[in-house]
């Protein structure tokens, strides 16, 4: 069976402060997860109908086009999606990004028949890698499990 995900990326300004991040020509990178839009607290555990919302926070971005890209990593089967944005700054600035994922449900048929809502290999240790101009700048670890 095919796995489905769902990833939308968008663009958001915030003013959170979240964890350590590394420097990259000059700019530094931070990163969460929360499972609730209000982004009130940090988690790191989910169940397979949260949304994993992985909030980043910028600073010291040169100026000009810049690429930020998420690799989202199932620990035992890999890269599972990857998604990219392409944004534009001017010196100094602070940007708020997110990307946001969420597990697809299984089909009907295929739920009623097994009683489950989720494929079961999806469940687990994952890994969100996080690039700014293909230096990578934040690693955030998280579980989905039922």
């Amino acid at each position: 069976m095919e796995f489905r995900t769902s990833v939308i990326i968008g663009l958001l300004l915030v003013g959170l402060t979240m964890g350590t991040g590394l420097p990259v020509r000059g700019a530094t990178c931070t990163g969460a997860t929360y499972k609730s839009s209000a982004f009130d607290q940090e988690v790191t555990e989910f169940s397979p109908f949260d949304t994993i919302y992985l909030i980043l926070d910028c600073t010291g971005l040169s100026s000009g086009e810049h690429t930020m890209h998420a690799n989202w990593l199932h620990n035992q089967r890999g890269m599972i999606r990857s998604d990219s944005h392409t944004f534009t700054t001017e010196d100094g600035n602070k940007k708020g990004l997110y990307f946001w994922f969420k597990l697809s449900k299984k089909g009907p048929v295929a739920s009623m028949l097994s009683n489950q809502d989720f494929h079961e290999q999806n469940f687990g240790d994952w890994t969100a890698e996080i690039y700014l101009d293909d230096a990578r700048v934040v690693e955030r670890g998280f579980n989905i499990s039922d």
